[in-house]
């Protein structure tokens, strides 16, 4: 799976969950691992999904946004199986 097509999957999610903001935010997160999109390793998404969700305030917000991009993640997996 392309993690750069992933991330851009989960920027979308998080841009509706979180509003502009989410696209400093992400790349934030990106910076601080010393990562861009293409490198990141494919198994720790599950693991940014989380991260990033921590940033989201409200709690049915922040459990949409796990649950969809989770969704959407195994869904790419899936189709590039």
């Amino acid at each position: 799976m392309s993690s750069a097509r992933a991330i851009e999957m989960i920027r979308a999610e998080y841009t509706r969950a979180m509003g502009p903001m989410a696209h400093a935010l992400l790349d934030e997160m990106l910076e601080s691992l010393a990562m861009t999109p293409e490198e990141f390793p494919p198994s720790k998404l599950p693991e940014l999904i989380e991260k990033l969700s921590w940033e989201i305030q409200n709690e049915r917000r922040r459990v949409a946004f796990q649950k969809e991009a989770l969704r959407q993640l195994q869904h790419l997996r899936e189709g590039e199986a």
